[in-house]
């Protein structure tokens, strides 16, 4: 995704009213986006929305791109959180390898599957160094429970790092252009275990 003009936030809110006027331009900005998508969306839309005046929305985000950048730090936030729950379960509970696979596949589907926006967050967002660096930690904490997954099992090949970095990069990648894109029902479903099939493969299952 090419950079546009500056999506870096203006300022950070310090004082409670602020922080929550702040929540309040992102809450309207979701609906927003997710009603109209990223072309039909303005700033002025998303104060209107928002119920603040566009002199408050652009005192912390300059354009619609930070607002957007603002909603993907939000969502790997949550997806952190998620996953951090999950990965902490199945180290706990260390299930054969597939029920391992499939737990982290229908998590990584369910936590993008509810809305027109994380469409938008994965095709339009400004991938700004900090949000970068942000995606990056997240990625690196999954890999390295992916690779303690793959060693217990006796699959980690010659390069479990690498085999783990693929896994979920091919995970990811194949959730955003293809598993979503699938109609919700039974072909979505059908696209998620074909992934989970395609996976296991990939790590010398099946």
């Amino acid at each position: 995704m090419p950079r546009r003009a500056s999506a870096e936030p203006r300022k950070h809110p310090t004082q409670r009213r602020s922080t929550e006027t702040v929540d309040r331009i992102v809450a309207a900005a979701a609906r927003i986006f997710d009603e109209r998508g990223y072309r039909g969306t303005t700033t002025n839309h998303v104060a209107e929305e928002a119920g603040v005046s566009i002199g408050s929305l652009y005192q912390y985000f300059p354009n619609k791109d930070a607002l957007l950048v603002a909603l993907a730090e939000r969502h790997i936030e949550d997806a952190a959180l998620r996953f951090g729950e999950r990965l902490a379960l199945l180290r706990e509970r260390q299930p054969p390898i597939a029920d391992t696979v499939r737990s982290l596949v229908d998590l990584t589907v369910e936590l993008n599957d509810t809305s027109r926006l994380h469409a938008l967050l994965f095709s339009e967002c400004p991938r700004t160094p900090a949000l970068t660096e942000r995606f990056d930690r997240f990625v690196d904490v999954v890999v390295a429970e992916l690779v303690w997954h793959l060693e217990r099992t006796g699959l980690g090949g010659d390069d479990p790092l690498l085999r783990a970095r693929l896994a979920f990069a091919s995970v990811d990648a194949a959730v955003h252009q293809v598993v979503l894109a699938a109609p919700p029902g039974r072909r979505r479903k059908a696209a998620t275990n074909e992934l989970v099939e395609l996976t296991l493969h990939g790590i010398g299952i099946g």
